[in-house]
Protein backbone atom coordinates (compact mmCIF):
# COMPACT_ATOMS: atom_id res chain seq x y z
CA UNK A 1 0.00 0.00 0.00
CA UNK A 2 1.19 3.47 -1.16
CA UNK A 3 2.10 5.79 1.99
CA UNK A 4 -0.56 8.28 2.88
CA UNK A 5 1.86 11.16 1.58
CA UNK A 6 1.72 9.80 -1.92
CA UNK A 7 -2.48 10.12 -1.92
CA UNK A 8 -2.13 13.29 -0.23
CA UNK A 9 0.29 14.40 -3.51
CA UNK A 10 -2.34 12.80 -6.28
CA UNK A 11 -4.86 15.05 -4.36
CA UNK A 12 -3.05 18.18 -4.89
CA UNK A 13 -2.15 17.59 -8.50
CA UNK A 14 -5.65 16.78 -9.14
CA UNK A 15 -7.06 19.65 -7.30
CA UNK A 16 -4.48 21.73 -10.16
CA UNK A 17 -5.87 20.04 -13.17
CA UNK A 18 -9.15 20.81 -12.13
CA UNK A 19 -8.06 24.72 -11.11
CA UNK A 20 -6.11 25.75 -14.33
CA UNK A 21 -9.07 24.65 -16.91
CA UNK A 22 -11.42 26.94 -14.58
CA UNK A 23 -9.02 29.76 -14.19
CA UNK A 24 -9.02 29.52 -17.85
CA UNK A 25 -12.40 29.76 -18.72
CA UNK A 26 -12.55 33.48 -17.34
CA UNK A 27 -14.03 35.55 -20.05
CA UNK A 28 -12.11 38.30 -20.79
CA UNK A 29 -14.34 41.48 -21.17
CA UNK A 30 -13.17 45.13 -21.49
CA UNK A 31 -15.05 48.00 -19.99
CA UNK A 32 -14.71 51.25 -20.80
CA UNK A 33 -16.37 53.83 -18.19
CA UNK A 34 -16.13 57.79 -18.20
CA UNK A 35 -14.20 58.58 -14.89
CA UNK A 36 -13.00 57.53 -11.72
CA UNK A 37 -15.14 59.22 -9.77
CA UNK A 38 -17.88 57.54 -7.35
CA UNK A 39 -20.30 57.93 -9.76
CA UNK A 40 -18.81 54.92 -11.90
CA UNK A 41 -17.10 53.26 -8.81
CA UNK A 42 -19.72 50.35 -8.29
CA UNK A 43 -17.34 48.10 -10.64
CA UNK A 44 -14.53 49.26 -9.65
CA UNK A 45 -15.49 47.77 -6.04
CA UNK A 46 -17.20 44.78 -7.53
CA UNK A 47 -13.84 44.01 -9.54
CA UNK A 48 -11.61 44.83 -6.14
CA UNK A 49 -14.06 42.32 -4.23
CA UNK A 50 -13.58 39.46 -7.12
CA UNK A 51 -17.07 39.54 -8.39
CA UNK A 52 -16.56 39.40 -11.52
CA UNK A 53 -14.11 35.91 -11.75
CA UNK A 54 -17.10 35.00 -9.26
CA UNK A 55 -19.22 35.10 -12.52
CA UNK A 56 -16.47 33.55 -14.93
CA UNK A 57 -14.98 36.97 -16.09
CA UNK A 58 -11.75 38.96 -16.38
CA UNK A 59 -12.69 42.42 -16.24
CA UNK A 60 -10.43 45.00 -17.36
CA UNK A 61 -11.51 48.60 -17.16
CA UNK A 62 -10.56 51.16 -18.69
CA UNK A 63 -10.51 55.21 -18.07
CA UNK A 64 -11.98 57.18 -20.89
CA UNK A 65 -11.96 61.04 -21.21
CA UNK A 66 -16.22 60.69 -20.80
CA UNK A 67 -19.29 58.81 -21.14
CA UNK A 68 -19.84 60.22 -24.48
CA UNK A 69 -16.31 58.54 -25.36
CA UNK A 70 -16.95 55.80 -23.99
CA UNK A 71 -20.23 55.26 -26.31
CA UNK A 72 -18.71 55.89 -29.24
CA UNK A 73 -15.90 53.57 -28.78
CA UNK A 74 -19.41 50.95 -27.99
CA UNK A 75 -21.36 52.22 -31.47
CA UNK A 76 -17.85 51.40 -33.67
CA UNK A 77 -17.86 48.13 -31.87
CA UNK A 78 -14.31 48.54 -30.60
CA UNK A 79 -15.62 47.53 -27.29
CA UNK A 80 -18.32 45.20 -26.31
CA UNK A 81 -19.72 47.02 -23.02
CA UNK A 82 -19.34 50.29 -21.33
CA UNK A 83 -20.66 51.91 -18.27
CA UNK A 84 -22.51 55.16 -19.20
CA UNK A 85 -25.11 57.49 -18.63
CA UNK A 86 -28.80 57.49 -19.72
CA UNK A 87 -28.32 60.82 -21.59
CA UNK A 88 -25.66 58.26 -24.24
CA UNK A 89 -28.11 55.71 -24.21
CA UNK A 90 -31.37 57.92 -25.32
CA UNK A 91 -29.28 60.15 -27.62
CA UNK A 92 -27.35 56.93 -29.25
CA UNK A 93 -31.14 55.48 -30.07
CA UNK A 94 -32.82 59.01 -31.20
CA UNK A 95 -30.49 58.61 -33.69
CA UNK A 96 -31.17 55.36 -34.36
CA UNK A 97 -28.22 53.61 -32.64
CA UNK A 98 -29.63 50.60 -30.88
CA UNK A 99 -27.59 50.63 -27.58
CA UNK A 100 -29.10 49.09 -24.67
CA UNK A 101 -28.51 48.63 -20.74
CA UNK A 102 -27.60 45.45 -19.01
CA UNK A 103 -27.84 47.06 -15.41
CA UNK A 104 -27.84 49.99 -13.36
CA UNK A 105 -25.29 50.69 -11.20
CA UNK A 106 -25.76 54.07 -9.77
CA UNK A 107 -29.34 55.29 -8.90
CA UNK A 108 -30.52 58.88 -9.23
CA UNK A 109 -27.81 61.69 -9.91
CA UNK A 110 -24.47 61.54 -8.92
CA UNK A 111 -23.58 64.86 -9.66
CA UNK A 112 -23.31 67.88 -7.43
CA UNK A 113 -22.61 71.83 -9.33
CA UNK A 114 -19.99 74.02 -7.42
CA UNK A 115 -19.03 77.74 -8.17
CA UNK A 116 -15.83 79.15 -6.87
CA UNK A 117 -16.22 80.81 -3.64
CA UNK A 118 -15.96 84.27 -5.41
CA UNK A 119 -18.00 83.80 -7.93
CA UNK A 120 -20.55 82.16 -5.41
CA UNK A 121 -20.19 85.03 -3.12
CA UNK A 122 -20.64 87.73 -6.73
CA UNK A 123 -24.47 86.21 -7.04
CA UNK A 124 -25.49 87.74 -3.73
CA UNK A 125 -27.22 84.43 -3.20
CA UNK A 126 -26.84 82.04 -0.71
CA UNK A 127 -25.55 78.58 -1.10
CA UNK A 128 -28.55 77.55 1.43
CA UNK A 129 -31.37 79.60 -0.83
CA UNK A 130 -34.21 78.15 -2.75
CA UNK A 131 -33.06 76.07 -5.45
CA UNK A 132 -34.69 78.19 -7.97
CA UNK A 133 -32.84 80.83 -7.16
CA UNK A 134 -29.66 79.33 -7.33
CA UNK A 135 -30.28 77.92 -10.61
CA UNK A 136 -31.02 81.56 -11.86
CA UNK A 137 -27.79 82.85 -10.33
CA UNK A 138 -26.03 80.33 -12.83
CA UNK A 139 -26.97 82.34 -15.68
CA UNK A 140 -23.72 83.19 -18.11
CA UNK A 141 -21.82 81.51 -15.77
CA UNK A 142 -18.79 78.91 -17.38
CA UNK A 143 -19.47 75.70 -15.88
CA UNK A 144 -17.45 72.91 -16.56
CA UNK A 145 -19.00 69.33 -17.19
CA UNK A 146 -18.15 66.19 -19.01
CA UNK A 147 -20.32 65.80 -22.34
CA UNK A 148 -23.16 67.58 -23.61
CA UNK A 149 -25.14 64.47 -23.81
CA UNK A 150 -23.80 63.24 -20.00
CA UNK A 151 -26.46 63.16 -17.38
CA UNK A 152 -24.95 65.62 -15.27
CA UNK A 153 -25.40 68.51 -18.28
CA UNK A 154 -28.91 67.43 -18.99
CA UNK A 155 -30.25 67.34 -15.99
CA UNK A 156 -28.67 70.90 -14.56
CA UNK A 157 -29.11 72.33 -18.22
CA UNK A 158 -32.89 71.45 -18.15
CA UNK A 159 -33.20 72.48 -14.38
CA UNK A 160 -31.31 75.85 -15.26
CA UNK A 161 -32.97 76.85 -18.63
CA UNK A 162 -36.70 76.23 -16.82
CA UNK A 163 -36.07 79.27 -14.82
CA UNK A 164 -35.07 81.09 -17.10
CA UNK A 165 -30.71 80.85 -17.08
CA UNK A 166 -28.52 79.98 -19.68
CA UNK A 167 -25.35 78.05 -18.47
CA UNK A 168 -22.23 78.24 -20.77
CA UNK A 169 -21.13 75.31 -20.67
CA UNK A 170 -17.66 73.77 -21.64
CA UNK A 171 -16.39 70.06 -21.52
CA UNK A 172 -13.96 68.15 -20.09
CA UNK A 173 -12.77 65.16 -18.21
CA UNK A 174 -13.67 65.80 -14.30
CA UNK A 175 -10.04 65.10 -13.02
CA UNK A 176 -9.10 68.65 -15.24
CA UNK A 177 -11.89 70.66 -13.58
CA UNK A 178 -10.33 71.26 -10.20
CA UNK A 179 -7.25 72.62 -11.79
CA UNK A 180 -9.60 74.87 -13.82
CA UNK A 181 -11.28 75.68 -11.26
CA UNK A 182 -8.68 77.20 -9.31
CA UNK A 183 -6.88 78.91 -12.70
CA UNK A 184 -10.34 80.97 -12.88
CA UNK A 185 -10.55 79.27 -16.59
CA UNK A 186 -14.14 77.96 -15.58
CA UNK A 187 -16.55 79.59 -12.77
CA UNK A 188 -17.82 76.15 -11.88
CA UNK A 189 -17.78 72.88 -12.53
CA UNK A 190 -20.44 69.34 -12.56
CA UNK A 191 -18.74 66.62 -11.12
CA UNK A 192 -19.20 63.18 -8.49
CA UNK A 193 -17.36 62.26 -5.43
CA UNK A 194 -14.64 62.86 -4.92
CA UNK A 195 -13.79 65.51 -7.38
CA UNK A 196 -16.60 67.85 -6.08
CA UNK A 197 -15.30 67.87 -2.62
CA UNK A 198 -11.52 68.40 -3.44
CA UNK A 199 -12.16 72.53 -3.93
CA UNK A 200 -14.29 72.52 -1.48
CA UNK A 201 -12.28 71.07 1.32
CA UNK A 202 -9.47 73.57 0.03
CA UNK A 203 -12.11 76.35 0.67
CA UNK A 204 -11.18 77.18 -2.83
CA UNK A 205 -15.34 76.31 -3.67
CA UNK A 206 -18.87 76.51 -2.65
CA UNK A 207 -20.84 73.25 -3.21
CA UNK A 208 -23.78 74.95 -4.92
CA UNK A 209 -26.51 72.30 -5.66
CA UNK A 210 -26.13 68.28 -4.69
CA UNK A 211 -27.33 66.13 -6.97
CA UNK A 212 -27.56 63.03 -4.86
CA UNK A 213 -29.34 64.95 -2.36
CA UNK A 214 -31.84 65.24 -5.05
CA UNK A 215 -32.12 69.01 -5.42
CA UNK A 216 -33.04 69.33 -8.33
CA UNK A 217 -36.66 69.41 -9.85
CA UNK A 218 -37.73 65.47 -9.99
CA UNK A 219 -38.55 66.03 -14.08
CA UNK A 220 -34.40 66.64 -14.31
CA UNK A 221 -32.97 63.68 -12.35
CA UNK A 222 -32.41 60.52 -14.04
CA UNK A 223 -33.31 57.12 -12.31
CA UNK A 224 -29.80 56.00 -13.05
CA UNK A 225 -26.64 57.88 -13.57
CA UNK A 226 -24.74 55.37 -15.01
CA UNK A 227 -25.12 51.59 -16.45
CA UNK A 228 -23.55 49.09 -17.84
CA UNK A 229 -24.67 49.29 -21.70
CA UNK A 230 -24.11 46.93 -25.04
CA UNK A 231 -25.63 46.86 -28.35
CA UNK A 232 -28.55 45.32 -28.80
CA UNK A 233 -27.74 42.89 -31.46
CA UNK A 234 -24.36 41.86 -28.95
CA UNK A 235 -26.67 41.41 -26.03
CA UNK A 236 -29.30 39.05 -28.02
CA UNK A 237 -26.25 36.79 -29.17
CA UNK A 238 -25.09 37.02 -25.75
CA UNK A 239 -27.28 35.59 -23.38
CA UNK A 240 -25.25 34.38 -20.70
CA UNK A 241 -22.70 37.03 -20.51
CA UNK A 242 -25.62 39.41 -20.19
CA UNK A 243 -26.76 37.23 -16.90
CA UNK A 244 -23.08 37.27 -15.53
CA UNK A 245 -22.97 41.15 -15.79
CA UNK A 246 -26.23 41.87 -14.15
CA UNK A 247 -25.42 39.33 -11.29
CA UNK A 248 -21.97 40.96 -10.45
CA UNK A 249 -24.02 44.32 -9.88
CA UNK A 250 -26.69 42.05 -8.14
CA UNK A 251 -23.53 40.68 -5.61
CA UNK A 252 -22.11 43.54 -5.39
CA UNK A 253 -25.78 44.91 -3.81
CA UNK A 254 -25.78 42.27 -1.83
CA UNK A 255 -22.11 42.66 -0.38
CA UNK A 256 -23.32 46.53 0.54
CA UNK A 257 -26.13 45.48 2.59
CA UNK A 258 -24.44 42.37 4.38
CA UNK A 259 -20.44 43.23 4.25
CA UNK A 260 -20.54 47.43 4.51
CA UNK A 261 -16.74 47.47 6.18
CA UNK A 262 -14.90 45.12 3.11
CA UNK A 263 -17.07 47.05 0.68
CA UNK A 264 -15.54 50.45 2.65
CA UNK A 265 -12.12 48.71 2.92
CA UNK A 266 -12.46 48.50 -1.00
CA UNK A 267 -13.55 51.73 -1.84
CA UNK A 268 -10.56 53.12 0.88
CA UNK A 269 -8.33 51.04 -1.38
CA UNK A 270 -9.68 52.60 -4.89
CA UNK A 271 -9.15 56.22 -3.20
CA UNK A 272 -6.36 55.84 -1.15
CA UNK A 273 -5.70 60.22 -1.62
CA UNK A 274 -9.18 60.54 -0.11
CA UNK A 275 -8.60 60.81 3.94
CA UNK A 276 -10.55 58.97 6.11
CA UNK A 277 -13.04 61.95 7.64
CA UNK A 278 -14.13 62.95 3.83
CA UNK A 279 -14.62 58.50 3.22
CA UNK A 280 -16.73 58.34 6.03
CA UNK A 281 -18.38 61.73 4.65
CA UNK A 282 -18.73 60.18 0.83
CA UNK A 283 -19.83 56.60 1.54
CA UNK A 284 -22.71 56.94 3.32
CA UNK A 285 -24.25 58.71 0.66
CA UNK A 286 -23.14 57.06 -2.19
CA UNK A 287 -23.18 53.47 -1.05
CA UNK A 288 -27.22 53.71 -1.03
CA UNK A 289 -26.67 54.72 -5.04
CA UNK A 290 -24.46 51.93 -5.72
CA UNK A 291 -27.22 49.57 -4.21
CA UNK A 292 -28.73 50.27 -7.34
CA UNK A 293 -32.15 48.86 -8.61
CA UNK A 294 -33.01 47.48 -11.88
CA UNK A 295 -34.05 49.78 -14.29
CA UNK A 296 -37.63 49.62 -15.60
CA UNK A 297 -39.57 50.65 -18.98
CA UNK A 298 -41.17 53.65 -16.80
CA UNK A 299 -37.75 54.49 -15.58
CA UNK A 300 -36.47 54.46 -19.44
CA UNK A 301 -39.39 56.55 -20.58
CA UNK A 302 -38.49 59.22 -17.87
CA UNK A 303 -35.44 59.32 -19.40
CA UNK A 304 -36.27 59.79 -22.87
CA UNK A 305 -38.37 63.07 -21.80
CA UNK A 306 -35.84 64.21 -19.50
CA UNK A 307 -33.00 64.44 -22.52
CA UNK A 308 -36.03 66.08 -24.53
CA UNK A 309 -36.81 68.70 -22.64
CA UNK A 310 -33.39 69.53 -23.14
CA UNK A 311 -33.74 70.38 -26.63
CA UNK A 312 -31.29 68.06 -27.79
CA UNK A 313 -31.81 66.57 -31.49
CA UNK A 314 -33.00 63.08 -31.28
CA UNK A 315 -34.97 62.51 -34.49
CA UNK A 316 -35.93 58.91 -34.03
CA UNK A 317 -36.62 58.46 -30.22
CA UNK A 318 -40.41 58.74 -30.87
CA UNK A 319 -40.46 55.62 -32.40
CA UNK A 320 -38.21 53.82 -29.61
CA UNK A 321 -40.29 51.64 -27.28
CA UNK A 322 -38.92 52.01 -23.91
CA UNK A 323 -39.00 48.34 -23.16
CA UNK A 324 -36.34 47.90 -25.73
CA UNK A 325 -33.64 49.93 -24.36
CA UNK A 326 -33.56 47.13 -21.63
CA UNK A 327 -31.53 44.04 -22.36
CA UNK A 328 -34.38 41.14 -21.74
Amino acid sequence: MRPMKYWLRGLVCAACLVSVPAMAQLRDISIPISSLSFGTAAIRIAKELGLFEKHGLNAKIIVMDNANSATTALISKSVEVVLSGPGELVAAQGRGQKVVAIANTYNGLSASLVLAKDVAEKTGVSPNAPVAERLKALNGLIIGSTSATSSYTVSFKGAAEAVGANIRFTYMAQPAMVAALEKGAIQGFIAGAPFWGVPVVRDKAVLWLSGPKAELPPQNLPASSVSLQTMQDFAAANPELMKSLAAVIADLGKAIEERPAEVKAAVAKLYPDVDAKTLDLLYASEAAAWKARPLTAADMAHEIAFVKSTGTSLPQIDSVDPASMLVK
